[in-house]
């Protein structure tokens, strides 16, 4: 059987040779003339550009989605013309990074334009200025990017992170444009409160940046926090109302099983600061194996969080993301002695990946956990299979493959150090966990086990070949893959 396999392996890769490579080799030329530092990898992910618009757009083909979200498949579009025009480009000439270009906006911002106009009739002059203004911004955003964050992205990284961050903030900005109306009282308080902590966030590291020298101590950091607490709280008091620690406490403590939740996952980040202390007081560089601990950790936060209280955890999941990038800015402050203290942590815990300007592994794997919770429109049963995306792609599959790869695997993929054996392990790993959700009727969705069968292979062969970042594309390789499932099953 891995004889037939290496044989179908070596295929792919002899296509990809003949179709892919020699423009994936033309842009890693024209990288290196233009002195532009990517992280170190074998390809630049151009394919990795159509995930985010893929799946948007086949959401909005499968489900009844909001005007928003229509909104944004649209914008993801345009953002898509431009990275396939970027990518054509590039293979050129490396003036498109270096110098301030913009070919292509134009056009790349009409094909956004033609949609809003003409499937939500929109107004025109609003349509292409919000297109535009969009197209832009990325543009900005990935130049800024590849130039100025050394060694921390590849090519299709950088596309998928950017188009990210341009689409969650026009998601901002259009909510507020468009006066959309309450969806209902607690998922404005979500809102409200994840949007208050992140803007907090950002001004504190905003501070924390322009800090100057002599005063980076402990003290000041202190003094930032307690700035940043203290935004947050009056804040939400003039936007929630006075009652805003009463709705908090209600919203934690008194509905469904939350005290339970909120305390189990309290042990989970127990356990993990102690093995995180533990391992960095040794200063014993952490294996593969050992960092994959992590991840399960995380994934049963997240399991849990998705199976028993999706608002909870989409909070959690906001306020834990703003908690994650402001260590990671406290880390790079050189604020003395806990910028030390996560440097150790950072150096014992990081892999041949995390060799740029920021520990962006990490952050993966967060969003790669968190994404299916934006992305995927509806909360009901028939959609926990691809809520559950992150979960089983890297928190269950990765996971299982790099240890089973790591112990008993011997037969490699072409061009590649992952194992089928790992692969294969991968795969039975997701179908177990999916079976046994069945068996303790937690999932409730049509033809769940052949869904999960078909998606289990699509992104453990994903794995094993790919060398991006698996964190970052593999939930989404996953839930485009439970979208595909929907056409046929």
């Amino acid at each position: 059987m891995f004889d037939n396999l290496k044989i179908f392996s070596e295929k792919l890769t002899n296509q990809h040779r003949t179709l892919i490579a020699p423009l994936d080799k033309n842009i890693t030329l024209h990288i290196q003339e233009g002195g532009i530092q990517l992280r170190p990898s074998k390809s630049n992910g151009l394919w990795c550009q159509f995930l985010i618009p893929l799946v948007l757009l086949m959401y909005c083909v499968l489900d009844k989605v909001t005007l928003l979200y229509k909104f944004n498949t649209f914008l993801s579009l345009g953002l898509l013309m431009y990275c396939s025009l970027f990518v054509l480009f590039l293979s050129l000439s490396s003036l498109v990074v270096k110098e301030p270009v913009y070919g292509g906006c134009l056009a790349s911002s009409l094909i956004s334009t033609l949609f809003i106009y003409g499937a939500l009739n929109q107004g025109l002059l609003f349509s292409f200025i919000i297109s535009l203004s969009t197209v832009l911004s990325f543009v900005w955003l990935l130049r800024h990017s590849l130039m100025h964050l050394p060694k921390t992205f590849t090519i299709g990284e950088a596309v998928v992170v950017n188009q990210s961050v341009i689409l969650f903030v026009a998601t901002l900005l259009l909510n507020w444009i468009l006066e959309l109306p309450r969806k209902d009282n607690e998922t404005f308080f979500i809102h409200v409160v994840t949007l208050t902590v992140l803007v907090a966030v950002a001004f504190m590291n905003v501070l924390m940046y322009f800090l100057n020298n002599i005063l980076r101590n402990m003290r000041s950091l202190i003094l930032i926090v307690s700035t940043g607490a203290t935004f947050v709280l009056v804040t939400l008091h003039f936007v929630i109302g006075m009652d805003f620690m009463e709705q908090a406490i209600s919203f934690i403590f008194f509905v469904g099983y939350r005290k339970e939740i909120i305390a189990f996952w309290l042990i989970l980040v127990a356990l993990s600061i102690c093995a995180l202390s533990v391992r960095t007081k040794l200063a014993v560089k952490a294996t593969t194996v050992t960092r994959k601990t992590f991840h399960v950790l995380a994934s049963l936060v997240f399991l849990s969080g998705i199976l028993y209280d999706v608002q909870l955890m989409l909070l959690a999941a906001g306020v834990g993301l703003g908690a994650i990038i402001f260590v990671e800015a406290v880390r790079k402050s050189n604020i003395e002695p806990a910028s030390s203290m996560l440097q150790a942590a950072f150096l014992t815990y990081s892999d041949e990946k995390d060799c740029g300007t920021f520990a962006m592994t990490p952050l993966y794997l967060y969003a790669g956990l968190a994404c299916p919770l934006i992305l995927v429109p509806s909360y009901d049963a028939d959609h926990t299979l691809e809520l559950l995306s992150g979960v089983l792609s890297i928190g269950i599959g990765d996971t299982a493959a790099s240890w089973f790869g790591s112990r008993f695997g011997f037969n490699k993929w072409s061009d590649s150090n992952r194992t089928m054996e790992g692969t294969a392990f991968n795969i039975l790993s997701q179908i177990g966990t999916v079976y046994t959700l069945i068996i303790f009727e937690l999932i409730d969705a049509k033809n769940t086990l052949v869904r999960t069968a078909f998606v289990a292979t699509v992104t453990s062969l994903v794995e094993a070949t790919t060398d991006q970042v698996d964190n970052l594309v593999l939930p989404l390789v996953s839930i485009a893959a439970f979208q595909v499932t929907r056409f046929v099953l």
